[in-house]
């Protein structure tokens, strides 16, 4: 009988005036235990998922349903409830990652226990890509509970409940097909300073719009009322339906929109989450199916794409997307090659590896927008979308944040030379690792636009930063 771990975690959190769930990377620490103490009558509570990367397994999909909290008295709450809609996670895809799952508010008080509810079939994808195993948590049901018990978490203390999808401890038994999981319980503190970003999903109706603060106000019957999404530099807000570019003051109330951004959580619990998105969804009634990852391959208006993130089961590695059809809000189709990374919408048709997704919608990450691109039109000759990784080395890092980049080689997909770039940084993302990792030799890959020796970085990631690989090695212990 073959056992295999499964190297990877996911975490909860619970917050008192805001309840958060997180699936995080995990598998060792404090358990959070806590002392009751008197509190308001009731408290919000945010919630995000998080994980970190299997070793056995590229990725590791699993269905989120619903997750409960039960008090000292019995009680029974509900944190987040999806199953009209179930919540399609690939938890490798959330490596150092809080994701931003509900916010509810929940009567104030000590919790005793959490029972997470998941669908029972768990799909493992090999590390080449090549397999994809479907396992089950149980035998002959169509979910599947997990309990946590034993705990004593008093909402007045602290705003956070933490659960650890804990995939160190996960085992995967071949000749039964059954997964066995691990969930558990740390300590917010801890698990909050691995996260490296965290993000969030929105899909709702604009409750209002502030053209002066650059800001949309936004219920979401999951993240719950009141998320604030703020418009990044280089945002785009598109009609999926027509393709048409809007401006934030054409933005109705009303209008069903979608994002994915970049989460920063209040300074109080009484305050509103506030998501920073590059680009903004005004929903079609057909789009049902969107992802992101890496290309693989390109057959015509065909694109392959190896994924980390989809809202739906793929069945293997990768998708078909058909790109025929779909508009551009960062990059031009033109910039669509292996290698390149990309995000997408639309209808799928088809099921597991068959699946074919016509996209409304394809993002290529790291590009620019339209009006940006018509911003530089005066020196387009001399800028360069770099649209696959250009790898380097570090030399100097200066105050603001900016640093010279070496180049060994050169990179003849995007046009870019070997030798020494000036990086600038304003604006950029960390993908993998953070600021703090820069430093004068650290390997770096930068995603941007070459303007002669200037590269001006839109996503940076540091290999082997100290942050992403002390969340790695702590989900082994």
């Amino acid at each position: 009988m073959t056992r295999t771990r499964l190297n990877q975690s996911m975490l909860l959190t619970l917050s008192t005036a805001a309840l958060a769930v997180l699936a995080a990377c995990g598998g060792g620490g404090d358990t959070a235990s806590l002392s009751p103490t008197a509190v308001a009558a009731s408290v919000t509570l945010q919630t995000y998922i998080t994980d970190n990367l299997a070793t056995e397994y590229s990725k590791v999909w699993v269905t989120l349903k619903k997750i409960t909290a039960t008090d000292s008295t019995g009680a029974v709450v509900t944190l987040l409830d999806a199953t009209a809609a179930p919540v399609v996670v690939n938890l490798s895809s959330l490596a150092d990652v809080g994701q931003f799952m509900s916010s509810v508010t929940v009567p104030a008080g000590l919790y005793t226990q959490i029972a997470v509810t998941l669908g029972n079939d768990v799909q493992l994808v090999s590390l080449d890509g090549a397999t994809t195993v479907t396992g089950q948590f149980s035998s002959g049901t169509l979910d599947f509970v997990w309990n946590v018990r034993h705990l004593s978490l008093d909402t007045a203390t602290t705003g956070q409940l933490v659960l650890d999808f804990n995939l160190a401890r996960f085992t995967y038994d071949a000749a039964t097909g059954l997964v066995a999981p691990q969930v558990d319980v740390l300590h917010p503190t801890d698990a909050f300073r691995k996260f490296l970003r965290q993000q969030a999903h929105v899909h709702g109706t604009v409750q209002s719009v502030d053209t002066t603060a650059g800001t949309i106000t936004v219920h979401d019957s999951r993240l719950g009322t009141g998320v604030i999404v703020a418009l990044a530099a280089d945002a785009v807000i598109t009609n999926e339906a027509t393709g048409a570019t809007l401006t934030l003051s054409q933005l109705a109330v009303g209008t069903r929109i979608g994002i994915q951004g970049t989460v920063t959580p209040g300074a109080t619990t009484a305050d509103p989450v506030t998501v920073s998105a590059t680009v903004v969804h005004v929903e079609s009634a057909t789009t049902r199916a969107r992802g992101e990852g890496t290309i693989s391959a390109l057959n015509g208006s065909l694109v392959t794409v190896k994924l980390t993130d989809a809202n739906f089961l793929p069945g293997s590695d990768s998708v078909v997307v058909d790109v025929s059809t779909a508009t551009y809000p960062h990059g031009l189709a033109t910039d669509l090659a292996v290698g390149v990374a990309v995000s997408f919408r639309g209808q799928v048709s088809g099921i597991g590896s068959a699946a074919v997704i016509t996209a409304n919608t394809v993002d290529v990450r790291g590009a620019a927008s339209s009006r940006l691109r018509s911003i530089r039109s005066d020196h387009r000759h001399s800028d360069t979308y770099t649209g696959s990784s250009v790898r380097g080395t570090v030399g100097t890092v200066a105050t603001d944040g900016s640093f010279t980049f070496t180049v060994a080689s050169a990179y003849a997909t995007t046009a870019v030379a070997a030798g020494t770039y000036n990086v600038t940084t304003t604006g950029a993302i960390y993908h993998d690792g953070m600021a703090s990792c820069l430093a004068a030799g650290a390997t770096v890959k930068v995603i941007g636009t070459l303007s002669d020796t200037t590269l001006a970085a839109t996503v940076l990631d540091v290999e082997g930063c100290k942050g992403q690989r002390h969340a790695s090695q702590h989900g082994k212990h």
